[in-house]
């Protein structure tokens, strides 16, 4: 289903001429206490070793408050 979920967002996008290169999430569950579960910055750690690259006044968007203390 996440896969799915993924190719429509590309498709979407491709279509009005853009491109997305990764998606990045999480698998797991909130009891799993992995790093990579907002609020931890797990997933945001991976996309700057991906990039080799700092976050560093990258703009940071997301829909909870968990995603804006992952951004802190």
């Amino acid at each position: 289903t996440l896969g799915a979920i993924h190719d429509k967002m590309r498709a979407a996008v491709n279509s009005l001429g853009g491109k997305i290169d990764s998606i990045f999430y999480c698998p797991h569950g909130p009891d799993d206490n992995c790093e990579c579960r907002k609020p931890k910055p797990g997933l945001l750690h991976q996309i700057a070793t991906r990039y080799n690259t700092t976050l560093e006044g990258v703009p940071y968007v997301g829909d909870s408050y968990r995603d804006i203390e992952a951004g802190i």
